[in-house]
């Protein structure tokens, strides 16, 4: 994913090579949590509770985790100025492509429909590029995900009973139509306070 962002994006768009360090982290954790720090890092946790997104890792592949938005952050202004973009693009060598947004706040309806945004951007700018088409177009799994590290039930479900208790309820997330996302053959899903996203 590093070589596809430094060298094959820039160059699709004209861009000089990135050379900004650390875009790229990696792990084979069988858990591992992800969260955006106030510093625009991308740091991973194998304790519970700590990132705004958590991912099982059941067979300990090797994920690469790339620092989407640093990446375009450090690109020239008259580019990234006013272009969305998600955090991060997850992958393992064969099967899974993730595009996350990551958020920590009580506002899930509001930060939702703003992560769709970034999503569906971030995924338009990213399959334009010929050799990241090709990279993603291979993978099983293809998902725009949306992460809130604090719960709150999407309207469809009633769960007011639950207090709370999305992750025990819906463990593995809530798949939710967007239309624009799908046209690219990416699905999107929403992960809430304690739900997991394995990646099988």
């Amino acid at each position: 994913m590093e070589d596809l962002l430094r060298i094959n994006f820039t160059a699709f768009y004209g861009l000089p090579v990135c050379t900004k360090p650390d875009l790229v982290i990696k792990t084979d954790e069988s858990y591992f949590e992800v969260e955006d720090t106030s510093a625009g890092e991308i740091v991973i946790y194998t304790n519970v509770g700590r990132g705004a997104a958590r991912f099982s890792n059941p067979v300990s592949s090797s994920i690469t985790i790339a620092n989407y938005d640093k990446f375009l952050t450090s690109l020239p202004h008259n580019f990234q100025n006013a272009r969305k973009r998600c955090d991060l693009v997850i992958s393992d060598s064969e099967k899974c492509i993730i595009l996350g947004e990551l958020k920590d706040s009580p506002n899930v309806k509001h930060h939702r429909k703003k992560a769709k945004k970034q999503l569906l951007e971030s995924l338009t700018t990213l399959l334009a590029v010929p050799q990241i088409y090709e990279s993603f177009n291979n993978k099983v799994v293809k998902r725009c995900c949306y992460f809130n590290k604090q719960a709150k039930s999407p309207a469809f479900i009633n769960a007011s009973s639950a207090f709370n208790k999305l992750a025990a309820i819906f463990p593995d997330g809530f798949k939710m139509s967007h239309p624009g996302i799908e046209e690219y053959d990416f699905e999107f899903w929403e992960y809430l306070s304690g739900q997991t996203l394995a990646l099988t």
